[in-house]
């Protein structure tokens, strides 16, 4: 899940639907990867993300809006206490399986950068590993490409938001430009996917429809 931009134009039942319907998905694990809060009025509204449920509970980093309402270690400090676990510029390892599952969450440019992975116990190193990075923007690419992590998850372009008939997406706040606007996409050794989000400042989208995501991960034959 990503880019909520919570603002009051689109409303709280919007988001309400967006939590019943991931959890329906059943997943083992939530990633949340920035631009939750964009308005005062709306900071109440933050309670429907505590109603988030999976095995492994629902991981969050902040992204580029989410210091216009309050600073940004106070809004890590409300979601904390909804019961979502904050892992912007932090580490955190899960067991799923017998497997070890390792998060970081890197919030460049705006906000924590990321812990140094190589002094981590656990890294992205590690073959026996699975490594996730949870980024707000893919411009993070070549630092999660360099650090050696399996997948990362991004968002912030809304897949362009103006999608043309066989153009494609037209604009987009990235030195990629439109290239990693929406969708998944590998750049050795690591799989990159990136959601066109839920909603955003200027809700207008044409052939970009909003998403929530189910990954399913399956170890190699």
């Amino acid at each position: 899940l990503t880019d909520f931009h919570m603002a009051g134009h689109i409303g709280l039942p919007f988001f309400r639907s967006v939590v019943e319907q991931a959890n329906q998905l059943d997943g083992d694990l939530v990633a949340i990867t920035g631009d939750i809060l964009d308005k005062a009025a709306c900071l109440r509204w933050l309670d429907v993300l505590g109603e988030l449920r999976s095995k492994h509970g629902t991981h969050f980093v902040l992204g580029n809006h989410d210091y216009r309402v309050c600073p940004p270690d106070e809004l890590r400090e409300m979601l904390s206490a909804m019961g979502l676990v904050n892992v912007g510029g932090m580490h955190r390892v899960v067991e799923h399986n017998g497997q070890t599952v390792l998060l970081v969450g890197n919030e460049l440019p705006w906000h924590r950068e990321p812990p140094k992975v190589e002094h981590l116990p656990k890294h992205p190193y590690d073959p026996s590993i699975l490594s996730i990075a949870l980024c707000h923007t893919p411009d993070e690419l070549d630092w999660a490409c360099r650090m050696g992590f399996d997948l990362t998850l991004a968002g912030h372009l809304h897949g362009g938001q103006i999608r043309l008939p066989l153009i494609g997406p037209v604009l987009s706040p990235s030195r990629y430009g439109v290239r990693f606007c929406g969708g998944t996409y590998y750049r050795s050794p690591t799989v990159l996917h990136v959601s066109r989000g839920l909603s955003g400042m200027m809700p207008l989208r044409f052939n970009c429809p909003p998403e929530l995501c189910k990954l399913v991960l399956r170890r190699p034959v």
